[in-house]
């Protein structure tokens, strides 16, 4: 089935839209060890991991906030003493119209999915737009969301 299209009779889950290759770091990672990580694989943020199990997720937002402008040493700082810990998470089965309801109520651009408390992918922005071009309650959620933020 490709990739994008609900299953018959069905309504499209997260697990159909999720990207599973995550980029991760360690706790123990220092912001510079992230930063570096983000630049290499050219995004915006990392999800951290021990273990396997989800702990947190680093922005470069974040680095630059709360790290450099702070003044602290960004190969010093551990990204365990700036990340968000215990992140919103998703489950894989859950309708991705509720991954769209999670993103626009609280500002994020991506959401990890995490199933039997273990990170197996992350849905993003962009995931949901590819797909909200299709789904009647994706637009009207997406806008709704956007109509709080005017305020």
């Amino acid at each position: 089935m490709a990739k994008g299209w609900p299953k018959v009779g069905g309504v499209m889950k997260v697990s159909d839209k999720m990207t599973k290759d995550m980029i991760t770091v360690s706790s123990t990672a220092t912001a510079a060890e992230a930063a570096k990580k983000m630049q290499s694989e050219k995004v915006g943020s990392v999800l951290v991991l021990d273990g396997g199990s989800l702990r947190g997720l680093v922005t470069d937002r974040q680095i630059a906030t709360k790290v450099v402008a702070a003044g602290m040493d960004p190969g010093k700082v551990k990204v365990s003493e700036f990340m968000t810990k215990n992140p919103v998470t998703i489950s894989p089965e859950q309708e991705i119209h509720e991954a769209g309801k999670i993103i626009g109520e609280n500002g994020y651009r991506r959401v990890p999915v995490v199933k039997d408390g273990k990170l197996v992918g992350v849905i993003s922005v962009a995931d949901l737009a590819e797909h909200a071009v299709t789904c009647n309650l994706c637009m009207q959620n997406i806008f709704r969301e956007l109509k709080k933020a005017e305020r």
